[in-house]
């Protein structure tokens, strides 16, 4: 802290001198900033960062004597250097001038082309955070801006898009909403088909994806295929992985395949981070489909190639994946230390971890037999979980008081015109109250009439998150996280764990989806066996199961419930079937974790003991 306060006079200084240099120079224009531009372009290369900061805040400086024509083409040259370059540092410093009071000095549409370009070079390095502030510290100043040139008005467009997006990184997706249609509003008034809407609706379709409404994002990501502006690939890819993973969370991978391989058919896109993020959505696609070798093989290019671009969001979700697969094709060490980088390395706007990423580090850890750290991860994933769709319904009430308070603006509208009509009609006074009050009161009834309707959807959404949470998709017996609340009612005395001893034969020899019918049978079974028990069953893993018990019961009858429901389930056509299981008393132990380990390691020793006798 001593150190930071040390050097912020020098900072000032700088700056002044800077501010003096720039006002006792000549009037610039053009053709002069011409040499200044191959000095900065020298110092670039050069990497004098010392060099580089003085010149390029001087130049900026001096751009803004010059004309739109003349300093909008100039912008783009520092921008292309910037890149070419890699001065991710040197970007990072124009950002902070430009928040200076030397910069704010400059006009307006100079000062705010200049943040428009800067902005785009920092999320061009990943540098989203600096890009957010930076634009937070005048989104007053650009709201309130009047631009007087198309040129100008698109800057100020385009600033309102780029903050939006920014957020949508953060899914902040109730706060990004205004930014987008403002900044769409802005774009129409300049040219009601222009190209930057192509990209808008883009990014809506990606905000719509992170609020998982799939629907909308579908719908959005159509919109923009259709808008395509002539001559514009450099978001073609991005565009298709979000229509891509839209479809897919829809549970229609098949039809999310298409999408993918009609792209792949003709790749157009030159932006390798666009294609980066193409490619984290095909994995997803392909694991869904079950085509885990072809996924292998993506998510290793994959991994290469996010390290190369060095986008820390897209890495940590290709580390995941990678991690995934390789775990299921038994290479236990790589896959944890991938899914822990996934977990563990830091992030720039987005914050923690992909939720996925703890449920894979979870199963890698259970078989390794690290039982206790699983556990821990498992919570962790619980605890994000519950965070994520929280955070989606904070983004549905968000959206509810959005909608409220524009039935609001258009009831003070509708209120302003009838006042309006009054004034000008004395002799109707009485009658035209009467309307003024008519429409209020029916304004009124359908603004409660709505929000009551959308409140009971809110309701009935957080109802079916509830249900997802403690519910097992594929059995409809409730998950690992519904058995993890049950463990906490003490009046469960008894705690079973079986585990089928056949999947990997049904899934190598006639595919997982003949596996998922054999766990969908024997749970069937196994409920048909329990009906008239005080029992309670969950399935907790691939293969796993938990029964809960509240009272004590003889070895040799849960003998016979495990044979009936083998046999039941023979009976349904799996014939190899088999199935091994440990009991536990709650009696035996102090703790759950204790009690979940007794019976977990007495079906495993019955495992072995079935492959022994085999």
């Amino acid at each position: 802290m001593l150190s930071t306060k040390r050097k912020k006079p020098k900072f000032i200084i700088s700056y002044s001198f800077i501010f003096l240099l720039w006002h006792f120079t000549s009037i610039a224009n053009a053709e002069s900033l011409e040499p200044s531009i191959e000095h900065i372009k020298e110092a670039l290369y050069s990497g004098d960062n010392v060099s580089i900061n003085n010149k390029l805040s001087i130049f900026i400086a001096n751009t803004d004597s010059l004309s739109e024509a003349d300093y909008t083409p100039i912008s783009a040259k520092i921008s292309l250097l910037l890149r070419e370059t890699k001065q991710t540092t040197a970007t990072q410093n124009v950002a902070k001038w430009l928040n200076s009071d030397v910069a704010k000095a400059m006009q307006k549409n100079v000062r705010f082309r200049w943040m428009m370009i800067i902005s785009y070079d920092l999320m061009f390095f990943t540098e989203f955070l600096i890009a957010k502030n930076m634009l937070e510290q005048e989104l007053e100043a650009i709201k309130t801006w009047t631009p007087t040139t198309n040129d100008s008005k698109v800057t100020q467009a385009n600033l309102y898009h780029i903050y939006g997006q920014l957020l949508v990184r953060q899914k902040l997706v109730a706060e990004a909403l205004p930014y987008f249609y403002q900044a769409e509003k802005w774009f129409k008034e300049v040219d009601e088909n222009h190209p930057s809407i192509f990209v808008i609706n883009i990014i809506l379709g990606e905000a719509f994806l992170h609020a998982r409404d799939y629907v909308k994002a579908e719908q959005y990501a159509y919109k923009a295929l259709n808008t395509i502006p002539e001559g514009r690939v450099d978001a073609i890819s991005y565009l298709n992985a979000i229509l891509a993973s839209a479809l897919e969370q829809q549970q229609r991978p098949e039809d999310a395949m298409k999408v993918i391989s009609n792209y792949l058919a003709n790749p157009v896109d030159p932006r390798q981070d666009y294609f980066l993020y193409f490619c984290l959505v095909h994995i997803e696609v392909l694991r869904d489909l079950g085509k885990l070798k072809e996924a292998l093989t993506l998510a290793k290019d994959t991994y290469t190639l996010a390290q190369e671009i060095g986008n820390k969001d897209y890495l940590k979700d290709a580390s995941r994946h990678l991690g995934f697969l390789q775990a299921y094709f038994g290479n236990m060490e790589s896959a944890e230390t991938l899914l822990r980088k996934a977990m563990d390395s830091p992030s720039d706007i987005r914050q923690g971890a992909p939720i996925n990423a703890y449920l894979d580090y979870t199963e890698v850890l259970e078989q390794l037999g690290k039982h206790q750290v699983a556990l821990n991860y498992f919570r962790l994933y619980h605890n994000a979980y519950i965070e994520e769709h929280e955070r989606i319904n904070q983004i549905t009430i968000a959206n509810l008081e959005l909608h409220q308070e524009n039935l609001r603006l258009e009831q003070q509208q509708i209120l302003s015109k009838a006042q309006l009509a009054l004034a000008k009609a004395n002799e109707n006074r009485t009658q035209l109250k009467n309307h003024v009050f008519m429409w209020a009161a029916l304004i009124l009834l359908i603004i409660v009439t709505t929000i009551f309707i959308m409140l009971l959807q809110l309701r009935r959404r957080s109802h079916q998150l509830h249900e997802m949470a403690v519910s097992d998709q594929l059995t409809k017996l409730g998950n690992r996280h519904a058995f993890l609340q049950a463990l906490n009612n003490p009046s469960y005395t008894l705690l079973i764990i079986a585990d089928i001893d056949s999947l990997k034969h049904y899934n190598d020899h006639y595919g997982h989806q003949k596996g998922d019918e054999l766990i969908k049978n024997y749970a069937e079974q196994m409920k048909n066996v329990l009906s008239t028990q005080q029992a309670e069953l969950f399935r907790i893993g691939g293969d796993e199961f938990a029964i809960l018990i509240d009272h004590d019961v003889p070895i040799d009858t849960i003998e016979q419930w495990m044979h009936n429901a083998i046999q039941q389930t023979k009976n349904e056509g799996f014939s190899k079937i088999g199935a091994s299981y440990g009991i536990a008393k709650r009696s035996e132990i102090s703790t759950d974790y204790d009690w979940i380990s007794v019976a977990d390691q007495r079906m495993y020793e019955m495992k072995k003991s079935n492959k022994s006798n085999t």
